[in-house]
């Protein structure tokens, strides 16, 4: 967190380095699941007139498409937390 000049800054400024850390999980958090629900969504929500859109398929070993579509992965993306809250304690 300390090579972050900004961050280096509010630090020397007597900002908590604990309210900074979270303050950075919650946003890397919030980028990824947007990220992740606009692939869900499968096609630009923002874009009217155009038919065209995608999907995110698994891949075998090989890297070939299964077939089979990954749906749902920004609803998954709290169950990854590592310390087993589902992410609420970014919230708190």
């Amino acid at each position: 967190m300390e090579q972050v000049t900004a961050a280096r800054r509010l630090l020397d400024a007597g900002a908590d380095r604990n309210d900074l850390v979270l303050l950075a999980r919650a946003i890397a958090f919030e980028a990824v699941f947007t990220a992740l629900d606009d692939l869900d969504c499968g096609a630009d929500v923002n874009v009217s007139g155009v038919d065209v859109g995608w999907t995110v398929m698994e891949s075998g070993e090989d890297g070939s498409p299964t077939g089979r579509p990954l749906s749902g992965l920004h609803e998954d993306l709290r169950t990854t937390d590592p310390s087993g809250r589902d992410g609420a304690d970014l919230w708190r």
